[in-house]
């Protein structure tokens, strides 16, 4: 009767090896010779059983059995290599198959041993697997920071090429207002929290904070918290250790350590599920983090700057962000304004763009003619400086016509208002019909929604219209999207 299988008090500082054999006898003597030898064992009666441990923990090697009831070794070796790759397999058999080996070597076995053999034999091959897995393990580490320094290069040349000062290009009162606080955040270190609309710069400016500061000799990382699961949020933030889940073959330092001693980027940092904002918090409140699986505490020094699209206060309400991780990410605010709000930096940012991707591209482009240049001062520009930037690279890559052209049918039926106006557009009314003015009425709806980020409560404050009006319009949106969606199915 196969014994149940050993899964608990195993010591991740040491190879477990996995022993899979029908023949108890036969098991309980390689899982003797290898406790011996200073490894953790885990037995198997069956090819399923030994599917289950390797489901619940990483096995350096796994030493089989080639005939077994259902199940044979070989196809074991298939099933679970699929799965963890990195596994090392010998495979024991009494037969001379010849058909077997070819198909044990086809799906990864590295090793046979042919019975009888000695434990010497055994522990021989354990140990040959084992110097290859370590090596494996360091060449995979030497690879990660290979990776991670040339993102580093590529952040310095990215640098160099003066990329994150496009944001900072300009001399508007409120862009003063915003380089003001950023000398304040650079030079004192602290945490900050960047807000603006997509395309503001907010990473820009984060890296603008960095490579003026005190810091500016020490690691800048950056990640899209919308982008990281829950299930990985906590091993990717704080890395793990060697044997903490399946598949952690080798430790692995967090985006914190990484970070450490100089600044850490956070950007859509309401995007963060709200199990995972507690231990973020307390990393902040403390400085220290743990790995998974680890079992002492790691003191950092980092600053951590974060970005969000959205309404500090709204996503607060609406449950996105806790409060007092807020305050710990909040020391300074810095509210970056859409390039509307700035329109008088857009001459400078149009030749800044202009003259970047003339030397990137090695082509030489029209002037902007000062016809065009009001077409760029008067319009919209939801996309704000990042839609600012596509527009000039398609101005040096393809001339002022397709730039133009692309521009004016991203207005829609919109004609632009005169700088310095509030409102973003006025709409163009060709036939005097009531149907444009339901239609400028939408679009009006659309743009102040743009604006809050799809906060109908705000929107509809600032629109004069009650919750229920609002909605009744946002319906009839949808229904006339929906009628042209059919129309051209149809």
């Amino acid at each position: 009767m196969a014994k149940h299988l050993r899964t608990d008090s195993i010591d991740v500082t040491k190879p477990t090896i996995l022993v899979v054999d029908d023949d108890e006898f036969a098991r309980e003597n390689v899982e003797i010779s290898l406790q011996s030898a200073g490894a953790n064992v885990l037995t198997a009666g069956s090819a399923y059983q030994a599917l289950k441990a390797t489901e619940a923990t990483y096995c350096h090697i796994v030493v089989t059995d080639l005939k077994m009831p259902g199940m044979d070794g070989v196809a074991l070796a298939e099933k679970v290599r699929q799965a963890h790759p990195t596994t090392k397999f010998i495979l024991v058999t009494g037969f001379a198959d010849e058909e077997a080996v070819i198909r044990a070597l086809r799906v990864g076995v590295n090793e046979f041993l042919k019975k009888p053999y000695r434990n010497a034999e055994l522990l021989i091959a354990v140990q040959k697997l084992l110097e290859q897995h370590n090596l494996e393990d360091e060449n995979r580490l030497l690879r990660e920071r290979i990776e991670q320094e040339n993102i580093q290069l590529r952040r310095e040349l990215d640098r160099s090429t003066d990329h994150t000062q496009s944001a900072m290009i300009g001399s508007s009162p409120s862009l003063i207002t915003c380089k003001e606080l950023a000398a304040k955040v650079s030079q004192f270190a602290v945490n900050a929290i960047i807000q603006g609309e997509n395309g503001t710069g907010k990473e820009v400016m984060a890296q603008y904070i960095h490579t003026t500061g005190t810091r500016s000799n020490k690691p800048f990382i950056g990640v899209n918290c919308a982008a990281i699961s829950v299930s990985l949020f906590e091993s990717e933030m704080f890395g793990y250790e060697k044997g903490a889940f399946t598949g952690a073959t080798t430790s692995k330092a967090g985006l914190f350590e990484l970070a450490n001693g100089g600044i850490l980027f956070l950007d859509e940092v309401t995007e963060i599920p709200t199990t995972m904002q507690a231990k973020l918090l307390r990393a902040l409140e403390t400085q220290t983090i743990r790995r998974v699986g680890g079992t002492r505490d790691i003191s950092l020094d980092v600053q951590v700057l974060s970005a969000t699209n959205r309404d500090i206060t709204a996503a607060i309400d609406d449950g996105f962000l806790r409060t007092d991780l807020y305050h710990r990410l909040a020391t300074v605010e810095i509210a970056l304004p859409p390039l509307r709000m700035r329109r008088e930096d857009i001459p400078e940012l149009v030749k800044t763009f202009r003259d970047r991707y003339q030397r990137q591209f090695g082509n030489p482009s029209e002037e902007v003619s000062p016809q065009a240049m009001q077409m760029f001062i008067d319009a919209p520009w939801p996309g704000n400086i990042r839609q600012l930037g596509n527009v000039m690279k398609r101005w040096v890559l393809f001339g002022p016509d397709v730039a133009l052209s692309e521009l004016q049918s991203a207005a829609g039926t919109t004609s632009p208002m005169p700088a310095g106006r509030t409102s973003m557009m006025h709409y163009a009314f060709v036939d005097g019909t009531m149907d444009e003015v339901e239609l400028a009425k939408q679009h009006l709806v659309m743009t102040i929604m743009q604006r809050y980020n799809g906060n109908k409560s705000k929107s509809a404050k600032h629109l004069g219209l009650s919750y229920p009006g609002l909605l009744k319009i946002l319906r009839r949106i949808d229904d006339r999207t929906s009628s042209a969606d059919g129309a051209r199915l149809s």
